[in-house]
């Protein structure tokens, strides 16, 4: 029973070893920061990019307003910064989870910059906007300025005889 254990415990040191590779700041900068590591490398395009889903957010139209509900947990406000511009909105900031002189056992979250722009459907009022955090959601809500959406309207070329 004890060759049992010390050869589990030798997979689990082996794995440990093999982990601790992937705990470094220098490899998740690579992973989310740098999509062509190596273009000889089967692993050569991340498919995805993390600030493609980082912050994650919710845009919807809720009575006159267009509301935006923005993930950014553990972050405070001096860690992003947000901007309208056109009916385009951005959100850029850094998050920063990687500590130094720590030994890390698990390492999800990585630090790493990020910057976020979501096309509004409809022009805003930009002087009212109003935005608060809570609990690492942060809520833009946004008036739809009525007078700059153009309804046009559609003529058909209507022919009896057809």
């Amino acid at each position: 029973m004890q060759g049992v254990i010390n050869m589990e415990i030798d997979k689990l040191k082996k794995w440990m070893d093999a982990a601790q590779s992937f705990q470094t700041e220098a490899f998740w900068n690579t992973i989310f920061d740098n999509p062509k590591k190596n273009s000889s490398s089967t692993l050569n395009v991340n498919p995805f990019m993390a600030a493609d889903f980082f912050p994650k957010c919710d845009l919807y139209e809720f009575g006159h307003e267009l509301i935006a509900e923005i993930e950014l947990p553990g972050l405070n406000k001096e860690q992003f910064k947000l901007s309208i511009q056109e009916q385009m909105i951005t959100i850029s900031g850094e998050l920063k989870s990687f500590k130094q002189k720590r030994k890390y056992f698990l390492k999800e979250r990585a630090s790493r910059s990020f910057k976020k722009e979501i096309a509004l459907p409809y022009p805003i009022i930009i002087e009212k906007v109003k935005n608060e955090i809570h609990n690492g959601i942060l809520m833009i809500t946004m008036p739809i300025n009525q007078d700059e959406i153009e309804t046009i309207p559609i003529n058909f070329n209507h022919n009896p005889s057809e």
